[in-house]
């Protein structure tokens, strides 16, 4: 037997129209539930509220559906579909009414299955607003044998869908359990971290892996999850990846594993970002304004049969099919999720609370096992999520829009007034403050009048900027409000700037318990990077405890293979750097020199970087990375370092970017990286909120504020060499805390690092490739 929601049913079945991103969120749960409470007192005796229902489907019982009624009076005949929404109720029935009138419909056939006094009954559909006591109301009279035919007919159709993905399955499953490893043989100690992550999707452990770049992370964890749902012990997989290059490893693991397993056994599905997607960038979800918005749900169930036959839904096949069938490429790529056996997407799609995907589990696909790749940027990825700021600038340019609508205009300069007031006596330094109350009620205010008024916001590009900056910021209070209890000091209020520069941030500095109860729900997680030390620090940045189940491997790397050497004499503290600048520059020479191929050499920063090349004379030999380079310059930088030619290329680069994490370089011709400082993030106070946090959790401040991510990047940036069996390279780290224990402890255990001074350090590199 197969359960199902009323509300699901009544989508897959009924759902008519367009896409509107104005009905995308009709209103919180929290305001529906004390609205709707508040309107049905004085019911009377005979009014039943939030009855249970439940009734069954087929000849054997294939299907059950339950669903909980609003609102049920036997005496009077009476069914009640309750809605709370801040928009104008007609125009969310004319956009929403058939899965709302579908609801109370099949509601209406559940109850006169269960009771067969039932001869008619009025079904309503009632909209309410969470503040004004008005309502409006669509009713219908109908039947009982019409309603139970309604009930069969809407049913059939549901049932029928799932017969084929059932059969699909079960072909699945087959293939997937005797699939053979895609690749002639397994690295060292891959078998074994397979073996482990197995038994977690099979128990449903939460793993934290770390494994080297180049020991085939993304196969080794990808191989088990499908192994688990071919035995029947998962349902699916979602495989989270934080850069596009992670996406492509993804995708290609799930390629290989498909060819391995007969060539049909998989349908995986990329949900790809919605602003790189869009087929129409700039224009809201609006079909008065977007062709592909325009009747999606007509055309969508046809795409969507189209995109789930290309088995591998990558971007290109998602927007190929999307053009064919005139639809949205991301909304369609999300109806196909649903029913998909992989789904590879970003991080926001599990952990950000606006746009985090809730079809991810379904009456098919109960047990879903969980891979996030890269997981060294969950806790700061999870931070970004969870903040939002509101700046004075954007609202002071709102209301210098002309023509902008009196209600609207008039809630901008409420907003505006309760910036200033915060703001009063302000300087440019932040400062932690209390809820600004005043400004969250004046935000609430404006967010009601932009969800109840046609505001055009195409015609107003700046208002349409401030507005969705401040429905983010009402959001992220709500949910900062909500885990108060559970977190306390999870989330600061900041000032910031002065004047028209002001701006109040909502700042999220201890993540973890975000995360650990995102991860919950799942059937096996497990968060895997390359640089993961020391563990517990990781581990409470996730929210879990500091020996929670982890699993550290070498990948069967040979010490031998990287060559790592400290030079602790020269100093690249601030108020060091120009003393040290040219002793730096005749080390970095002196060791590209000392090395047969490319160099790489990360900063910690632009300025240090342009100060040092400004040092190299030789400009076809050395290129610069630059401020937001286009994608264009950027593969080509990459493609300049991955020649092998007699001259040997030096790249200046800055750690923490685009081409010191997740991007592949050859490592026959990237031979060298040099680290020049740990890099640590500058001072601020949003760091030292985050030390606090970390404090008051037993963990290191300054571990977790400063030092964590500083080496994080360092143990990265060396990670672009040396990335594949019998490759070698070259790492040096040029700072006095490389040598410091506090320091290294943030560094892979497999690197076996040597300490030589500046002077020794070419000579240290040249014995490394003179070994055989």
């Amino acid at each position: 037997m197969t359960a199902v929601s009323v509300k699901t049913l009544a989508e897959f079945v009924h759902r008519r129209g367009h896409i509107h991103y104005r009905y995308q969120s009709a209103t919180l749960a929290q305001e529906g539930i004390a609205r709707q409470a508040a309107w049905q007192k004085g019911k009377g005796d005979g009014y039943q509220r939030e009855r249970r229902v439940t009734a069954c489907f087929g000849e054997h019982g294939e299907l059950e559906v339950r669903g909980r009624v609003d609102g049920f009076d036997a005496t009077a005949g009476l069914v009640e579909e309750v809605k709370t929404t801040r928009a104008d109720a007609n125009a969310l029935h004319a956009h929403m009414g058939d899965v709302h009138l579908a609801q109370v419909r099949l509601y209406g056939g559940m109850l006169a299955l269960e009771q067969e006094a039932i001869a008619e009954l009025e079904l309503r559909v009632v909209y309410l607003h969470p503040e004004d006591p008005a309502e409006t109301t669509f009713a219908e009279q109908w039947q009982r044998e019409d309603l139970i035919a309604y009930f069969d007919a809407t049913c059939g159709v549901y049932a029928a869908y799932l017969t084929a993905v059932r059969a699909r399955l079960t072909t699945r499953c087959g293939h997937l359990r005797d699939m053979p490893f895609p690749y002639a043989e397994f690295r060292p100690q891959q078998r074994r971290l397979a073996k482990h992550l197995y038994r977690g999707f099979r128990d449903d452990v939460d793993w934290l892996v770390e494994s080297p770049t180049g020991a085939g992370k993304t196969m080794t964890s990808v191989f088990p999850a499908l192994k688990a749902i071919g035995q029947g012990e998962l349902d699916r997989l979602v495989f989270l990846t934080s850069r596009t290059t992670g996406q492509r490893a993804a995708e290609d693991a799930l390629a290989r594993a498909t060819t391995a397993a007969g060539g049909e056994a998989l349908v995986a599905v990329t949900v790809t970002a919605k602003e790189r997607i869009c087929f129409t960038p700039g224009t809201p979800c609006d079909p008065d304004r977007c062709e592909f918005a325009r009747g999606y749900y007509e055309r969508m169930p046809a795409a969507r049969r189209a995109l789930l036959e290309r088995r591998l839904a990558v971007r290109e096949a998602v927007e190929a099919v999307a053009r064919d069938h005139r639809v949205c490429p991301f909304e369609l790529s999300l109806d196909a999720a649903e029913w998909a056996d992989v789904v590879v997407g970003d991080y926001n799609y599990v952990f950000d609370p606006v746009v985090r995907l809730t079809r991810l589990e379904n009456a098919l696909f109960a047990r879903v096992g969980l891979v996030v790749d890269e997981a060294h940027h969950l806790g700061e990825r999870v931070r970004e999520m969870l903040s939002a700021t509101l700046p004075r600038r954007l609202v002071k340019a709102a209301l210098a829009e002309k023509g902008l609508p009196a209600n609207a205009a008039k809630r901008f300069r409420s907003v505006d007034r309760a910036l200033a007031t915060v703001g009063k006596n302000a300087d440019e330094a932040p400062r932690a403050i209390a809820k600004p109350e005043a400004l969250c009620r004046a935000v609430d205010r404006l967010v009601t009048t932009f969800a109840t008024e046609a505001v055009d916001l195409e015609a107003y590009p700046a208002a349409a900027e401030a507005y969705w900056q401040t429905l983010r910021f009402g959001r992220a209070a709500v949910w900062a409000e909500a885990d108060a209890e559970e977190s306390e000091g999870a989330f600061h209020y900041v000032a910031n700037g002065s004047g028209r520069r002001f701006r109040v941030e909502l700042a999220c500095t201890a993540p973890g318990a975000h995360i650990r109860r995102t991860l919950a729900p799942f059937h096996g997680t497990v968060r895997q990077s390359g640089t993961l030390a020391p563990m517990p620090v990781f581990q409470r940045a996730h929210g879990f405890d500091a020996d929670a189940p982890a699993l550290v491997s070498d990948g069967g790397c040979e010490p031998e293979r990287l060559g790592v050497f400290a030079v602790p004499d020269i100093s690249t503290y601030f108020r060091d750097r120009d003393r040290s600048l040219p002793r730096l520059v005749a080390t970095i020479g002196a060791v590209a020199a000392a090395t047969p191929g490319n160099t790489l050499v990360a900063f910690p920063s632009f300025d240090y970087l342009t100060a040092v090349a400004a040092q190299f004379a030789t400009a076809d030999e050395v290129r610069c990375q630059t401020p937001n380079m286009a994608s264009e310059q950027r593969q080509d930088f990459i493609a300049w370092l991955n020649e092998r030619c007699e001259r040997k290329r030096l790249g200046l680069v800055v750690m923490g970017g685009v081409f010191t994490e997740s991007v592949d370089f050859d490592s026959e011709a990237l031979r060298l990286v040099v680290v020049v400082g740990p890099a640590l993030p500058p001072c601020s106070l949003l760091r030292d909120l985050i030390a606090e946090g970390a404090a008051r959790s037993g963990a290191d401040g300054f571990d977790a504020a400063y030092r964590q991510p500083a080496m994080t990047r360092v143990a990265q940036t060396v990670g672009r060499i040396a990335r594949a069996p019998g490759q070698r390279g070259v790492a040096v780290l040029v700072d006095p805390r490389f040598a410091q224990p506090g320091y290294r402890a943030f560094l892979p255990g497999r690197w076996r690092i040597a300490s030589t001074p500046a002077a020794g350090a070419a000579a240290a590199v040249a014995r490394f490739w003179d070994q055989t």
